[in-house]
């Protein structure tokens, strides 16, 4: 066989900055498509073979990176991102996108149209800790939208609670512990990274911390409370 030139990524219908769980998700999708066996086209499947091989394994992805033109942004979720950082180092912490400047209250990312207003402090600088609550216990439920960096899917999720400082909700599939996800509901636009995620089948409870935080309309009330 000849050397496979094509873009790997191109190749499992996937982003750079994809994470391993999704680079594992969309190569098992396409080979259930492609396998020889499910009367698919073996060229292609071996293509998929090589590329999955190379975009699994941590340092032959790594260097695979090195020889595009443009290398591979690190995954959202991977332990080389740190989400303390974005802020200082203007990236969106969703997509990774540069920005300039200060962000506005209503700043949005250019590439992805996450929210890039930082979320408040106002709850820890009144004492609140997260995972714990100080104050009367306020139930809030509300319908959201989830989508989990590199993949383009919009899920639905099932808002449990929100405060300044993170959420928590539920959601049909898990999220693992150091993805950045974007959260959007009626009243509210957020990113946040993810700090716990517990099976409470069929379903999943996630809990984030949030990075951004942008208020679409005032609600009545609407109470922030904190349980991420």
């Amino acid at each position: 066989m000849t050397s496979e030139r094509r873009n790997h990524y191109r190749i499992l219908h996937i982003q750079p900055e994809a994470p391993g769980d999704v680079v594992k998700s969309s190569f098992r999708a396409l080979m259930s498509k492609l396998h020889p066996d499910q009367g698919g086209d073996p060229e292609a499947a071996a293509r998929l073979n090589v590329a999955y091989a190379v975009l699994s394994d941590p340092e032959q992805r790594r260097r695979y990176d090195q020889t595009l033109k443009r290398p591979a942004r690190a995954a959202i979720g991977t332990p080389a991102f740190d989400p303390g950082t974005w802020l200082a180092a203007r990236v969106c912490p969703f997509c990774r996108s540069g920005f300039g400047g200060t962000p506005a209250p209503n700043a949005r990312c250019l590439r992805c149209d996450s929210p890039l207003a930082p979320a408040p402090a106002m709850a820890q600088a009144a004492g609140e800790i997260i995972g714990r609550r100080r104050g009367e216990r306020h139930e809030r439920v509300a319908d959201a939208r989830l989508r989990l960096a590199g993949e383009t899917e919009v899920r639905g999720a099932r808002i449990r609670d929100l405060s300044f400082t993170g959420l928590s909700l539920v959601s049909a599939v898990r999220v693992p512990n150091g993805t950045a996800i974007r959260v959007t509901a009626d009243t509210f636009d957020t990113v946040a990274i993810t700090v716990g995620c517990r099976a409470a089948s069929p379903v999943f409870t996630v809990h984030a911390r949030l990075l951004t935080l942008q208020l679409l309309r005032p609600g009545r009330g609407v109470v922030l409370d904190a349980r991420a």
